[in-house]
């Protein structure tokens, strides 16, 4: 099992790049370099919410200075993508530890 490493424009300016990083033990960092911001949490603290020009992907996290969140604006297209590489990366570790108590 393998990090999963993916990049996506911002819609509301699309110079601006989120980069996304999935790991195998569930957690994801989502860093915006031209924001100066980084967030890394758990998959089960990201939650998907449809508008109607694109998909808002709001992260929240906590972190020894304090709770933290981030909100981008995604592509249809771009949260279906990740939302599919979500799933694999949680299938893929059930399987996981489900091997492992065998």
């Amino acid at each position: 099992m393998l990090a999963r490493k993916c990049h996506y424009p911002l819609q509301s300016d699309a110079s601006c790049y989120v980069e996304i990083t999935i790991e195998p033990c569930c957690t994801i960092e989502i860093a915006v370099p031209k924001k100066s911001q980084c967030i890394r949490s758990k998959l089960a603290l990201i939650h998907f919410t449809p508008n109607e020009q694109c998909i808002l992907l709001e992260c929240y996290a906590a972190d020894s200075i304090g709770p933290k969140s981030v909100q981008l604006d995604l592509s249809y297209g771009d949260a279906l993508e990740l939302c599919q590489m979500i799933d694999e990366v949680q299938e893929e570790h059930e399987r996981l530890m489900s091997d492992l108590c065998y």
